[in-house]
């Protein structure tokens, strides 16, 4: 498991994002709200499959306190995104693909 890396948008707010076993998570929370879903918990349990989300894991927020959120891989950011009914939701698909994906490849 890698440490919590947060990714920063002037459009989108911030997606914190963690590394397990070489897989990319996403705090599902974060996406959720960035998509405009109301209910968030209710949103990643009704768009994402179970199999693509992962419960248990601990992670810090900025001030330190752990918390242990729901976090989905990249296939249930992708179901979120095409769930989404907001027009901006390809924009943001784009900025995930195109920047953060590349940079927590690259160990950024």
């Amino acid at each position: 498991m890698s440490e919590l890396q947060v990714f920063s948008n002037a459009e989108f707010g911030s997606v914190r994002s963690i590394t397990v076993n070489g897989e990319p998570y996403f705090v599902g929370k974060d996406v959720a709200e960035i998509l405009g879903y109301a209910n968030t918990r209710d949103a990643l349990a009704k768009h994402v499959d179970e199999e693509d989300r992962m419960d248990g894991v601990a992670i810090r927020d900025s001030i330190g306190r752990e918390q242990t959120p729901v976090l989905i891989n990249e296939s249930g950011l992708y179901s979120l995104i095409l769930s989404s009914k907001l027009p901006f939701a390809k924009r943001f698909k784009r900025w995930v693909t195109s920047e953060v994906l590349p940079a927590i490849e690259r160990g950024n």
